[in-house]
């Protein structure tokens, strides 16, 4: 059956129950015995009459049991994806302290455990004070070589520390030592060493609407809910506890449905279910795994209580270690930071309500002659990062942002290169201005982002020659616009008409080596890379198939064409007039790519 959320539907109770009442005081014996006594055509009338209510009754009994009732308080309208990622970024600015225990059942690990239960802790204190506890209540049989999976991991501004087991023992009854890891002079919203604030407010998550489907609404604990659907890989933030530690496997298309509460937006119950399909079958035999049905939960995770009471200080002590990893972002005072690094730094005239937290001085990058100055600000659990060089010499953009990052036009004519959030990096932009250069990263929307970018006293320049053009072994490869990419080629190809939801063109290279040309060209979520990842598209002139680059390979139609899928490169590879096309994307399904090839068949 169709599982999705239904339109407004009448409230029947008062005027029932006013029925109800008015039958039960006119329900004298006499009264009775006239009514069954009614000829049956008139009872069937009265019947025929009453069968519309009795469906609507039935209907809004059933479709409370289903969305998690009985009977949950009636909502007006329902609740887009889009209103659930506005909901989302709102509620991220308006948290100051939260405390949660969560329940989590894991099942499959091992046949020695086939079912691991924890108990989990969280604490939040804005801007940057975070805990995670995870105690493992799982009793190992003796003998089996499995120890406990016990976590921790505590954030307090500059300084983090986490500790989990190195590893699972093989056929070892001793138990997995513990790594402890203390880092100093942390950078602000680290993401080498990073808060887990999904488990809180699931902003990065909900980084943007493409791939989420919204599926139900009910109550959870009491609270108005809200249920969506997204599969594990675009889900993977509301996880953080994975990766540290031993957990059992997931398959990045797995299912996960989320009950959020729709006032405050936290996340009051999820799971994992398997994905159906041969490919997540092969998947599992690879990993050893039993046959795991797509309707049985193989990760639960269950709110048990929920405050937004400050936690205490000592919640967020750090141990002290002898062996300490430090991220060299020294934290100044705002007089310190100019004399340091020799400028006053650039910051927005408009951080959209954004308050100013710390300043530091990272120490060079590569391509960097001097410390540059990182300026950060932040509200509840949304933040900004402003860093600058001014002396920068690199061959690329400075900061994480690559050379197919997209160009976006920003206030007064200026440019800057977008690139959407990814793993533990937020939404990120390079700017590229006369005597300075700019990185700019942030959870809030990007429309948001895009506006303070618009908002700092600079002119983003176009990417300098040296940068656009590369020279590699064999031969260069040149930035060009997407829209003239396949013009430059020289050949009729189109663009797809098809994308995944989210999608657009980023940027575009000419590639020519050992004489032969042809190009790439790029397309990113505007969002959130979480759950798809860029698609890469080569073009070039070719009769034919180049010769496999890997064993494992299957036959595929792409319009009138046999195409070849190559599933441990993600990639598809065909040959039509006289065109060689390849599509790869790491995190789309052989049914999502087929659509875009297949939406570029036949020539214009």
């Amino acid at each position: 059956m169709r599982f999705q959320v239904v339109g407004e539907v009448p409230d029947l109770v008062e005027p029932i129950m006013a029925r109800v009442a008015r039958e039960r005081r006119a329900s004298v014996a006499p009264a009775a015995r006239r009514r069954f006594a009614e000829p049956r055509l008139a009872l069937l009338v009265r019947l025929a009459r009453l069968a519309p209510v009795a469906a609507v009754v039935v209907g809004v009994i059933v479709g409370s049991l289903v969305m998690g009732g009985p009977f949950p308080r009636n909502e007006p309208g329902t609740v887009a994806a889009a209103d659930v990622v506005a909901g989302v970024a709102g509620a991220a600015v308006r948290l100051d302290a939260y405390h949660a225990t969560y329940r989590i059942t894991e099942y499959g690990f091992d046949p020695n455990a086939p079912v691991r239960e924890y108990a989990m802790n969280v604490w939040f204190h804005a801007p940057e004070r975070f805990r995670m506890d995870v105690a493992d209540h799982t009793p190992y049989p003796a003998g089996s070589g499995l120890v406990p999976n016990d976590l921790t991991i505590v954030v307090d501004g500059s300084r983090s520390y986490s500790a989990g087991p190195s590893g699972r023992p093989s056929g070892l009854a001793a138990a997995c030592p513990q790594v402890r890891v203390l880092v100093r002079d942390r950078a602000p919203f680290s993401d080498r060493a990073p808060m887990q604030a999904d488990l809180v407010v699931p902003v990065d998550t909900f980084a943007g609407a493409a791939g989420v489907q919204v599926v139900g609404r009910g109550t959870v604990r009491g609270r108005d809910a809200v249920a969506v659907r997204m599969s594990f890989e675009r889900a993977a933030p509301l996880f953080p506890f994975l990766r540290e530690g031993t957990w059992r496997p997931f398959f990045p298309h797995d299912r996960v449905v989320v009950w959020l509460d729709i006032a405050r937006w936290f996340p009051l119950r999820y799971a994992v279910f398997p994905a159906p399909g041969a490919e997540r079958r092969q998947w599992a035999l690879r990993f050893g795994l039993p046959e795991e049905r797509p309707g049985h939960a193989v990760l639960e995770v269950a709110a048990l209580t929920l405050d937004e009471h400050v936690p205490e200080p000592g919640v967020f002590w750090v141990p002290r270690l002898r062996g300490v990893r430090t991220e060299g972002a020294k934290p100044v005072a705002g007089a310190d930071l100019q004399r340091i690094v020799g400028y006053r730094p650039t910051v927005p005239a408009w951080v959209d309500g954004l308050r100013p937290y710390r300043a530091v001085v990272t120490t060079p990058a590569a391509g960097g002659a001097s410390p540059a100055s990182l300026v950060t600000f932040a509200r509840g659990l949304s933040w900004l990062k402003v860093g600058e060089q001014r002396n920068w010499n690199g061959d690329t953009l400075y900061g994480p942002v690559s050379l197919q990052a997209r160009e976006a036009r920003l206030g007064k004519g200026g440019v800057a290169y977008y690139e959407p959030a990814e793993g533990t990096l937020g939404r990120r932009l390079a700017i590229h201005a006369a005597g300075t250069d700019l990185y700019l990263e942030t959870n809030l929307p990007r429309r948001e982002f895009l506006d303070i970018a618009a908002s700092l006293p600079v002119t983003g320049l176009p990417l300098p020659r040296a940068w656009r053009v590369r020279e590699v072994p064999g031969g260069v490869i040149a930035r060009v616009p997407p829209a003239a990419a396949f013009h430059q080629l020289g050949v009729p190809s189109r663009m797809p008409q098809h994308l995944p939801p989210g999608y657009a063109p980023a940027s575009a290279e000419l590639v020519t080596i050992d004489g032969r040309r042809g190009v790439n060209v790029y397309f990113q979520p505007l969002e959130s890379d979480l759950g798809g990842g860029p698609i890469r598209l080569h073009v070039e002139r070719a009769d034919s198939l180049p010769p496999a680059s890997s064993e494992r390979q299957a036959a595929v139609e792409v319009g009138g064409a046999v195409g070849r899928w190559i599933p441990l490169r993600h990639q598809i590879e065909w040959v039509e007039a006289g065109l060689y096309r390849s599509l790869d994307a790491p995190g789309l399904s052989l049914r999502d790519l087929l659509s875009v090839a297949r939406s570029m068949v036949g020539a214009p």
